[in-house]
């Protein structure tokens, strides 16, 4: 059976088994706990995908903003969990389950026996729509288990990120109002030394005084624009910037849509990528996990979308856009750019080093 077919069969099979699950009962017992208590809580979302696992973010920010003394537990696949997660010193235990279960089934079912002698006050499913978050929230032993929103209203947001937190906030409290809520934006905790790390990277990059275009050209699938649609953005920027300098981002390929014509960076190390967009003016790629970790940081990130909803996982938060290049020509593009410049006051690295 082809790949892409057995894996259809499985997801059929999982949401038959999970659309009976439900939301715990009597909320209103957890939104009357101290703001102070100590709770414990698991989001579970076994995915290794980096930008499936920086969209928890939010959703980390909230239950501490609700509970500043709870702890949180993570499952998730694969390792980058201690390179995203390690300076949230709140995220207490995370559950790596192996990328590919049925290659390692020792290691999958000795990670889930863990998680199994573990008690919570809440779980959450990380994403509504994934049936093994579902799962893992079922299987655990909390209190409290949130698998999706318990009603539909017109509040709910369409972002893939925000919808944890709907949930977990319309859990405490049914009655609220979220069509005005500010929800967190997605967060690295880049550490000052990081972030002086980057700036010296531009540095020894450009040596020169001059703010930073960050692209990124690299994208999966149908997700990724032609070299010719990037040939000409990049000779547009190099025309209408010349005050500015161009860093193309290299993914973990190492391939380039512009050929490697424009200076560019390659890092294995994603904190050391985030903190070089960091000290970025803008960064510019289409939906990926490098627009997502761009996203996390405090850079105007600009998501551009020919295929994927950007309602869905376009960036938010901040001077943010996600531009539908179906309908936006790469003239049109730098006019978006050339504004954000000027809207974006982006603060200076040695500010940020001292805040």
């Amino acid at each position: 059976m082809p790949v892409s077919k057995y894996n259809n069969k499985k997801r059929s099979i999982f949401k038959f088994f999970t659309r009976s699950f439900k939301n715990s009962s009597y909320s209103g017992q957890l939104n009357k706990l101290p703001k102070d208590a100590k709770i414990r809580v698991l989001i579970t979302r076994p995915n290794h995908r980096l930008g499936n696992q920086l969209l928890l973010t939010p959703l980390i920010q909230e239950i501490k903003q609700q509970f500043p003394n709870s702890t949180i537990d993570l499952v998730l696949n694969g390792t980058l969990s201690s390179v995203l997660f390690s300076n949230f010193t709140y995220v207490e235990t995370v559950f790596n389950l192996p990328k590919k279960p049925f290659k390692h089934v020792s290691d999958y079912l000795k990670q889930s026996a863990r998680l199994l002698f573990n008690r919570y006050d809440i779980a959450i499913a990380g994403c509504e729509a994934s049936n093994s978050s579902k799962i893992y929230v079922k299987l655990s032993r909390a209190r409290f288990k949130i698998y999706d929103s318990s009603t539909q209203s017109s509040d709910k947001p369409t972002y893939i990120a925000k919808y944890p937190v709907y949930n977990f906030k319309t859990f405490l409290n049914p009655s609220q109002d979220l069509s005005r809520y500010e929800y967190s934006k997605l967060a690295l905790n880049l550490s000052n030394e990081e972030i002086e790390n980057g700036q010296q990277i531009l540095k020894r990059l450009f040596a020169n005084d001059k703010k930073t275009i960050c692209i990124f050209t690299f994208a999966t699938g149908a997700k990724c624009h032609s070299k010719a649609w990037w040939s000409e953005c990049y000779q547009l920027l190099k025309t209408e910037f010349k005050d500015y300098n161009i860093l193309e981002m290299l993914p973990i390929e190492n391939v380039s849509q512009i050929d490697f014509k424009s200076t560019h960076f390659y890092s294995k190390d994603l904190r050391e990528i985030a903190a070089v967009i960091e000290n970025s003016a803008v960064f510019i790629g289409a939906d990926s996990g490098m627009m997502h970790l761009a996203t996390a940081t405090n850079t105007t990130t600009l998501g551009l979308f020919n295929v994927t909803k950007q309602e869905v996982y376009g960036p938010y938060g901040g001077s943010n856009q996600a531009i539908d290049t179906n309908r936006t020509s790469v003239k049109e593009l730098i006019k978006i750019v050339s504004a954000a410049l000027l809207q974006t006051s982006h603060p200076d690295p040695d500010d940020l080093a001292a805040s």
